[in-house]
């Protein structure tokens, strides 16, 4: 499972008749491998709801809060695009899983980051749906989470 992480001011997600919103906290762009399983699901949550990547109060730098700390927001979008392989100039996507499976996997990584924080605070996209994504990056701050590559170097 990988998951890109942006720090955000706010940020929003509509599409299939529906729009999602958050204010400060956490957009992650989710996608699910054909081999993930609740244990990937499981990895994500935690590196989510406890990277220290928010500053103290009055200071810019010095990352020393998480999304729990300072009570951010978390907005979930599903994008099976983040497995693509390419072979030329075409991308695949082959080892994304296929949306009847995936769309279990990504409703059960948005429950289990509800029952772990506040279901409140925790936003999500319609699965599947074409979704125009906007929002304000925070710092800019990116991270990408692959639960496959737990280990930095």
């Amino acid at each position: 499972m990988r998951a890109v992480v942006q720090r955000v001011a706010q940020a929003t997600v509509s599409g299939g008749g529906a729009t999602a919103s958050i204010d400060r906290g956490l957009c992650v762009l989710l996608g699910i491998t054909t081999d993930d399983t609740s244990e990937d699901s499981n990895y994500i949550v935690k590196k989510l709801l406890n990277l220290k990547i928010f500053p103290e109060d009055n200071e810019p730098s010095g990352w020393k809060k998480s999304v729990l700390d300072v009570g951010g927001e978390i907005l979930v979008v599903s994008q099976f695009t983040l497995h693509a392989v390419y072979k030329g100039m075409k991308p695949s996507f082959h080892r994304s899983m296929p949306p009847t499976d995936a769309e279990l996997m990504f409703l059960e990584t948005v429950t289990q980051l509800k029952a772990n924080y506040n279901q409140d605070r925790v936003a999500q996209c319609v699965f599947g749906s074409y979704m125009n994504v906007s929002l304000v990056n925070d710092g800019p701050v990116t991270l990408i989470l692959d639960s496959r590559q737990p280990k930095g170097g």
